[in-house]
């Protein structure tokens, strides 16, 4: 075992402790534009004033910090100290009005920051950090993000939470992993591998190394990760963002805590135990918006009632990632941005186990749900698909790329588009099951075949070619209640509006009512909630 280290941390001058719960009772700190930084912060009328006196004071378990609401502050919010567990230290805010504003202008990395913190709660905050635009376009995106909990300092860091932030207008810059830097343009950099890329966004968690060139012997892991009723919108590279360190820069040790050669590999020390819940994610007013949530290096994580709306690449995509599920979400208007490849709802990716995508509704997606276990020196992945809605997708409804050792199963989806050529496309040299499934569209859509991939008992709407495997197809006319579904879609007041697809239900003299064949641990409940029966119809809807 590790010998134990002894820290012994000098604090500068500038580093103002709070005092002590037990000696004086006071567990709130009041902040206001109005304020005066020589007071002692302990009520409303004594409030301080700036964020640098937030910043100087290290603050105890089970201390508050309240903003007072209507007022703004430029620059960066970086509270020191932790809590402890069942003791956070809360940032919240009090009085009447608007939430309290963090402008962080583009002169500060993060607006809201936690380095190397613990057991803290963050609530009712406004938060950008939008520089200035240049004459050029792209040239005043940086390195930059809303909200940040970042660490480096090799141990395990407990309990975040962020809850009802609005979090806008973060003018990141876009580092893809890959790609030609000739084709670099400003802002948008090509070829900067794992840990130089997607670093940017909304709402930010990642753990690095204070030397790349000697990263020590233990990874710095984030636990209990909340983001919840929140909006972000119009950032840069992602809205919501989770990610561990590999060690892969020029100069770096490889560390290996963050890559995932195989399923078991025991040097992958991923985040844990992640909930992103009843979220409002937009990039509809910007150019350089990518993932609504990109959900990489976890094991144990939930996404849930969120509404992504016109994100680029992916709405939801998970990656190097085990025991995850995202359901109850509604994901519409993702498009190509930037240069990527993919315009996606959902993409269980690279690297990716125990993937449970069910109960999502789709609707008017560049490409609808992503299978990605496609890098070949990545010889496993597992994912379940069931249950969800897919319509208007304008490239494909379901693409397959499935490298060897891989193994996804797609079951009791309905999929409806009038303008996608594509209802199943890609290859599968790992296996994959595609059965249950209810197939419409108004063109003559196509099917990938291959040796893996198996087709049983799928529903296919008149005009469309049943896969030449699907020995056991069902054609014919789908008799859905009402196809021509036109909203009410989800926003941020209302959330998800999962019950506007009901439209895609079937009637009961529908040739797929009672159709489907049964598969084993099918999940019980339809797309509505109601009880699957024996026999099932095929599709996401049994009655």
């Amino acid at each position: 075992m590790p010998r134990a280290v002894l820290a012994i941390v000098f604090l500068s001058a500038s580093t103002i402790s709070s005092p002590a719960s037990a000696d004086t009772g006071v567990t709130a700190y009041y902040v206001s534009a109005t304020g005066d930084d020589s007071n002692a912060g302990t009520s409303p009328r004594k409030a301080w004033r700036s964020l640098e006196k937030v910043n100087a004071t290290t603050f105890k378990p089970g201390e508050r910090i309240l903003l007072r609401s209507g007022d703004s502050w430029t620059g960066r919010l970086w509270p020191k100290g932790s809590g402890a567990a069942g003791r956070p230290v809360v940032v919240n805010r009090f009085g009447m009005g608007h939430k309290p504003r963090i402008v962080g202008g583009g002169q500060v990395g993060e607006a809201v920051r936690l380095f190397n913190q613990e057991h803290w709660e963050i609530r009712n905050l406004d938060v950008s950090n939008a520089a200035p635009a240049g004459s050029v376009p792209g040239v005043h995106l940086a390195d930059f993000r809303g909200i940040a909990v970042l660490g480096d300092n090799g141990r395990t860091l407990n309990h975040f939470l962020i809850d009802s932030v609005d979090v806008h207008d973060v003018t990141g810059d876009i580092r893809w992993i890959g790609g030609n830097p000739a084709n670099n343009t400003p802002g948008v950099t090509w070829g900067t591998g794992w840990d130089r890329s997607k670093n940017t966004g909304g709402i930010v968690f990642r753990t690095t190394v204070p030397d790349i060139a000697a990263p020590g012997a233990a990874p710095t892991v984030l636990n209990d990760i909340t983001v919840q009723n929140s909006t972000v919108k119009n950032t840069s590279f992602a809205n919501i963002a989770v990610k561990q360190y590999t060690g892969d820069a020029p100069g770096a040790v490889r560390t290996g805590w963050g890559e995932r050669r195989t399923a078991d590999d025991t040097r992958f020390r991923p985040h844990t135990n992640v909930t992103i819940r009843g979220n409002y994610l937009s990039q509809g007013g910007t150019g350089y918006g990518g993932n609504g949530v990109y959900l990489t290096n976890v094991r144990g994580a939930l996404v849930e009632r969120n509404v992504v709306k016109q994100v680029a690449v992916s709405g939801i995509e998970t990656y190097a990632a085990d025991q995850v599920t995202v359901q109850y979400n509604e994901i519409s208007g993702t498009r190509h941005a930037q240069g990527s490849a993919d315009a996606n709802g959902l993409d269980p990716d690279i690297a990716t186990t125990n993937q449970l995508f069910q109960y999502n509704y789709l609707h008017e997606n560049g490409d609808g749900i992503l299978l990605c276990a496609c890098r070949d020196s990545v010889n496993f992945g597992s994912a379940v698909v069931r249950y969800n809605v897919v319509t208007g997708s304008k490239r494909w409804n379901l693409h397959v790329a499935q490298s060897t050792g891989s193994y996804a199963q797609v079951y009791h989806n309905t999929f409806y588009s009038n303008e996608a050529p594509n209802m199943v496309s890609g290859y599968a040299n790992g296996r994959v099951e595609i059965r249950n499934n209810l197939f419409a569209s108004g063109v003559a859509a196509s099917f990938v075949q291959g040796a893996n991939l198996r087709y049983e008992q799928n529903g296919y709407s008149t005009g469309l070619v049943p896969s030449a495997g699907d020995l056991t197809a069902v054609t014919g006319e789908p008799r859905f209640r009402d196809p021509a579904v036109s909203g009410p879609y989800g926003d941020e007041r209302t959330g998800p509006r999962l019950k506007t697809a009901r439209g895609f239900a079937l009637n009961r003299d529908s040739l797929f009512a009672d159709a489907a064949t049964l598969v084993i641990d099918r999940g019980g409940r339809d797309y509505l909630g109601a009880p699957v029966a024996t026999p099932a119809n095929l599709g996401a809807f049994d009655r």
